[in-house]
């Protein structure tokens, strides 16, 4: 288990999963679909893309997890780039007209008690799966010539721990690529959403 998983209440879940005679228990990992998937073609790209540098901060309950932000900050940085609204990323001491888009990610609790939760499922020895949800809180904020515009995304995480079904319609993924997936989701109908306010509009 990575540092970054370590960070994470995902960690937690893990350890009350893995109290068994036999071993751990399985975890299966599902993305809510509550939030829209954007595609680039989405994102129109101002006429006159500008450099912009981009700050990376993940958080856990509202504490910096440094060791998630820095796990994540490659992920992130790369969907800002992929995007095609800016002409791009500059290196912070660089560039001083670019903009700034900073970006921070709260891992946030739903499910209430979910160690208590993956704990009773661990004594069952996997016979009463249980699921517990994560939320994610994305805010965002670029600042460019003096103007400043900000917005706000949410997404949801859902774990299931030994017998328990999958959540209708979901499918499965390994918990690597379901937090990218949230990530890149988020920062996109971020700035779907800048871009709807004028924020990368040259003055």
């Amino acid at each position: 288990m990575t540092a970054f998983f370590r960070g994470l209440r995902i960690a937690g879940l893990m350890a009350a999963a893995c109290l068994t005679l036999s071993g751990c228990l399985s975890m299966k990992f599902y993305v809510d679909p509550a939030l829209p998937l954007v595609s680039k073609s989405e994102l129109l790209p101002p006429p006159s893309p500008q450099p912009t540098h981009v700050l990376f901060e993940f958080r856990t309950k509202g504490n910096a997890n440094t060791s998630a932000t820095a796990e994540l900050r490659g992920q992130a940085i790369a969907a800002v780039a992929e995007s095609g609204i800016f002409s791009s990323i500059a290196p912070a001491a660089d560039d001083r007209t670019a903009g700034q888009l900073k970006i921070t990610i709260d891992n946030v609790v739903i499910t209430d008690n979910a160690a208590a939760k993956g704990f009773g499922t661990g004594l069952t020895l996997g016979l009463a799966g249980s699921q517990v949800t994560d939320g994610y809180v994305c805010n965002v904020e670029y600042v460019h010539g003096g103007k400043t515009t900000s917005t706000t995304v949410k997404h949801a995480l859902h774990t299931t721990i030994g017998n328990h079904s999958a959540p209708m319609g979901l499918t499965a993924m390994p918990a690597r690529d379901a937090l990218n997936q949230i990530v890149q989701q988020m920062i996109w109908n971020a700035l779907k959403d800048l871009n709807k306010q004028n924020a990368f509009a040259k003055e």
